[in-house]
C-alpha cells in the first residue's frame, strides 16, 4: 500500500504535522508516501522533509498541463483547485502499486494502517467513511438531491480513500468524475459531491474511526461525545483548522502533539487576520495562475 495526499502554500503546515503523525503511527504499514503539490517553493519542500524524516517520501509538482486539466472544476474560495489532484494520483503513482491511501492534509493519523492495508475491498474500487452529514436532520437527503442522487443513496466524506488502484482505472473513475464535475458546476462539496456522482453509491463502508470527523455548528461540536483518541485518521474539516489561535477543535491538543515533531514547532498559530489576508493572497494567486494557463502553450 502507498499513502498519498495533496498540498498547496496555504497548507504546507498541516501537511508537515500529517507526515509526522504517519511516521510516529504507520510507518511499517505502507511503502511509500506521496505529496502532491501546488507550486511549492523549495524552501516549503523542505520543511516537508524534515518534518517527516524517513526516506520514502516522494514530493510531486503537479504540472501545468494537469493544472489545465484541472481548470475546468468547479472551486470555491476555501476549495482550490489542488484538492482535484486525487483524481489524477492513480495514473502518477508507482503503477506496480495495488492500493492506495489518499488521506487529505487536514488529518492526522493516529493509529497502524495495517488494517487498511489488508483489507478485503470486495472488489469494489473505494472504501470510504459515511459523510458526518447523515447525522443532521435532512442533510444527506439534501445532499443527494443537489446532486442528483436517490435520497438514501450512501454518500461519503471524501477526505480519506482507499483506493483499489486496479478498479479505479478499470472502472475509469478519473474521467467519470471529472465529467461529474464538469457537468455540474455548482456542486455544494465539489470534489467529494463528483465522486460520490460517479460512484452512485457503489463504495466499501469503513468504521467511522478511520475518518473521524465532525462540523463546528455556531461555535460548538455539537453532539454525543466522540473517542478521539481511538480514531485512527482523524480529520479536521471545516474552514477553523487546528493550527489557528481560535481552533476549539476537541482532538487540537493530538494535532499539536504531532506539531511539536515539524518543522512548524514554536511557530506563532494563526489569527482570523491572518487568514483574511491569506483568502485574499489565495484568490489573487488563482487569478494569476488561470491568466498565465490561458496564455501558455500545452505542451502537447
Amino acid at each position: 500500500m502507498i499513502v498519498a495526499t495533496a498540498t498547496d502554500t496555504g497548507y504546507v503546515e498541516l501537511t508537515a504535522v500529517l507526515l509526522a503523525s504517519l511516521a510516529a503511527n504507520a510507518r511499517d504499514d505502507y511503502n511509500r508516501v506521496y505529496v502532491f503539490g501546488d507550486r511549492l517553493s523549495a524552501d516549503e519542500k523542505q520543511k516537508l522533509r524534515a518534518s517527516y524524516r524517513l526516506d520514502n517520501l516522494e514530493i510531486i509538482d503537479l504540472t501545468e498541463d494537469d493544472m489545465r486539466y484541472l481548470a475546468g472544476m468547479p472551486i470555491s474560495l476555501h476549495v482550490s483547485r489542488t484538492t482535484y489532484a486525487r483524481f489524477l494520483m492513480p495514473f502518477k503513482v508507482d503503477q506496480s502499486e495495488t492500493r492506495l491511501l489518499y488521506i487529505d492534509c487536514d488529518a492526522i493519523v493516529n493509529d497502524s494502517l495495517a488494517s487498511l492495508r489488508d483489507l478485503d475491498m470486495q472488489g469494489l474500487a473505494v472504501g470510504a467513511v459515511h459523510d458526518d452529514a447523515r447525522r443532521r436532520e435532512n442533510r444527506h437527503f439534501e445532499r443527494n438531491l443537489a446532486i442528483g442522487l436517490p435520497e438514501d443513496t450512501n454518500y461519503f466524506n471524501a477526505g480519506i480513500l482507499l483506493i483499489d488502484l486496479v478498479r479505479w482505472r478499470e472502472e475509469k473513475l478519473t474521467e467519470r468524475a471529472s465529467q461529474f464535475a464538469t457537468e455540474h458546476p455548482n456542486l455544494p462539496v465539489l470534489d467529494q459531491d463528483a465522486l460520490n456522482g460517479a460512484l452512485r453509491g457503489n463504495w466499501l463502508e469503513l468504521d467511522e474511526r478511520w475518518n473521524l470527523h465532525r462540523r463546528l455548528e455556531k461555535g460548538h461540536y455539537k453532539g454525543p461525545p466522540v473517542d478521539w483518541e481511538g480514531a485512527g485518521i482523524i480529520h479536521y474539516i471545516g474552514q477553523i483548522k487546528p493550527n489557528h489561535a481560535d481552533s476549539l477543535h476537541p482532538a487540537r491538543d493530538i494535532f499539536l502533539k504531532h506539531r511539536k515533531n515539524t518543522a512548524y514547532d514554536g511557530a506563532p498559530m494563526k489569527g482570523k487576520l491572518d487568514r483574511k489576508i491569506e483568502k485574499r493572497v489565495r484568490k489573487l494567486k488563482r487569478l494569476v495562475a488561470r491568466v498565465r494557463r490561458l496564455f501558455t502553450p500545452s505542451a502537447a
